[in-house]
């Protein structure tokens, strides 16, 4: 039979499990991290754009004060729940030139601060749309492939968690501060827009392996950083 696509919420029954002598073990093999700024741990450092957060107010939080790449004064929601995976304290970047083997077979990022489900809304920034974020997984699993082998590369991939958090810079982006899309779609039409487009990125992650998915929906849009300040 073949393998089944399961979409989880992120509650503690999910979290770890026990072994017959009582430790506690992973209960996914990795993390795999799609999106924007949320869930981007420093891809966006390595690639040319002035969307980056390698600089100081970033990173007051986080061990050792520094500024990583993340958007945030510390950690992001996959460092928190690769610890909590009891898979690792953080989730580094898959653009990471430093990247080691082992960091690499527990979960990486490959997701971009300031992208979306639509491609128009990285053409003035330069950052990875999240269509495009697959192309570098693929990358991900020809180097695993070399470090653990075909069926093992299979296994992890399979059994990963994948999480996948984006769109609110589509609206911010394209319907609001440059209102392209709104000559196109109404809020609703455009709503219906994104959502076709996460299909398809969600159709192309089952066709890579993937199986286990969490995606997050858009938080409500209110005061953000930027230069607007507060956005409805």
């Amino acid at each position: 039979m073949a393998p089944r696509l399961v979409f989880i919420l992120l509650v503690p029954v999910f979290i770890i499990t026990k072994t017959c002598n009582g430790a506690s073990s992973p209960k996914f093999p990795a993390l795999l991290i799609f999106g924007d700024s949320t869930v981007d741990t420093g891809n966006n450092n390595y690639i040319n754009t002035v969307f980056r957060g390698n600089h100081q107010p970033y990173g007051q939080d986080f061990p050792g004060r520094v500024a990583t790449g993340r958007f945030s004064n510390g950690k992001l929601v996959p460092d928190f729940l690769a610890s909590m995976l009891e898979l690792k304290e953080s989730v580094p970047p898959f653009l990471d030139p430093t990247l080691s083997d082992d960091e690499l077979r527990s979960g990486v990022s490959f997701a971009s601060a300031g992208s979306g489900y639509d491609d128009l809304t990285t053409v003035a920034s330069g950052v990875i749309p999240v269509s495009k974020q697959t192309g570098y997984l693929k990358m991900y699993v020809e180097r695993l492939e070399r470090i653990v082998g075909e069926e093992e590369a299979r296994r992890i991939v399979n059994g990963a968690l994948v999480t996948v958090s984006a769109g609110t810079n589509d609206f911010i982006f394209n319907f609001y501060d440059v209102p392209t899309r709104r000559l196109q779609f109404n809020v609703s039409g455009y709503q219906d827009f994104l959502l076709n487009r996460l299909q398809s990125f969600v159709k192309e992650l089952y066709n890579l392996g993937c199986r286990i998915m969490a995606i997050s929906g858009l938080p409500p849009v209110g005061c953000l950083p930027s230069p607007n300040d507060c956005k409805i």
